[in-house]
């Protein structure tokens, strides 16, 4: 009796009375008996995940190149789900994807306990609630093996490197100050170089050996696939007029 009497004194202590044992579920203490299932349940998560680490340890890729205009960007594996979302919502709808319904599940799952408050804590017993959790994981888990399905079909696709092995040597850009090389500058340069050297797009060194203005205007303003659109990214028809000009001139001597 003297023990009880002292455990008594102690706050948030419980104290187990023979009539504890007909209690309904749900009436366990939260100190230390359920707390110290939650910790066991997380410290067993975080030794699993250790362990996979340890044995799937991550490899460091290719050192960041900023000027490859081809580079798909991608999140890590945990927010996939999200970054495949975007994808249901393009354009203006996007918002949607990044805002409204992440909203509305970020909500419900902070309103959670008020709105099931079942003292049942066996999954059969809380339908509801298991139901929806099951249904948001298996949605989760979906999305993230598209994004990551869809990704590599990507990269499977994309315009391969330009093989600089053949490129000319002795041919210099001329007319750097023409309306043309401005235009090239803004709206080309992202995918043949600066230079002219090509990155994700052919080098166009010497170019003007091959084809005249015209042709080129073509060929600007029907694209080149796979990887240049129709206008190669420009609206203007003066303006493609002016860089088509203007990679005429550069010629290899």
């Amino acid at each position: 009796m003297a023990h009880d009497h002292f455990r008594d004194r102690i706050p948030g202590t419980p104290r187990f009375k023979e009539k504890d044992k007909k209690k309904p579920l749900g009436t366990e203490p939260f100190f230390p008996n359920f707390l110290l299932k939650e910790w066991i349940v997380g410290s067993l998560f975080l030794v699993a995940f250790i362990l996979w680490i340890i044995f799937n340890p991550v490899h460091l890729t290719d050192v960041a190149d900023p000027n490859p205009s081809g580079f798909i960007p991608m999140p890590d594996w945990y927010f996939l789900f999200l970054y495949q979302l975007l994808k249901y919502f393009p354009g203006d709808m996007v918002w949607m994807g990044t805002v409204v319904i992440p909203g509305i599940a970020s909500g419900l799952l902070i309103l959670a306990p008020w709105l099931d408050n079942s003292k049942a804590r066996h999954p059969f017993k809380r339908p509801v609630a298991t139901t929806a959790m099951v249904l948001t994981l298996l949605l989760m888990i979906w999305m993230t093996y598209e994004a990551e399905v869809q990704h590599e079909d990507a990269l499977a696709n994309a315009p391969k490197p330009v093989d600089k092995s053949d490129m000319p040597t002795d041919t210099a850009i001329v007319d750097e100050g023409d309306a043309g090389a401005a235009v090239f500058k803004q709206s080309c340069a992202g995918c043949h170089g600066q230079d002219m050297k090509g990155a994700v797009g052919p080098y166009l060194l010497g170019v003007g050996n091959k084809y005249d203005a015209a042709q080129l205007e073509e060929v600007i303003t029907k694209g080149f696939p796979p990887g240049m659109p129709p206008g190669g990214g420009l609206s203007d028809k003066e303006k493609i007029k002016e860089v088509a000009a203007w990679l005429s001139k550069q010629k290899q001597k």
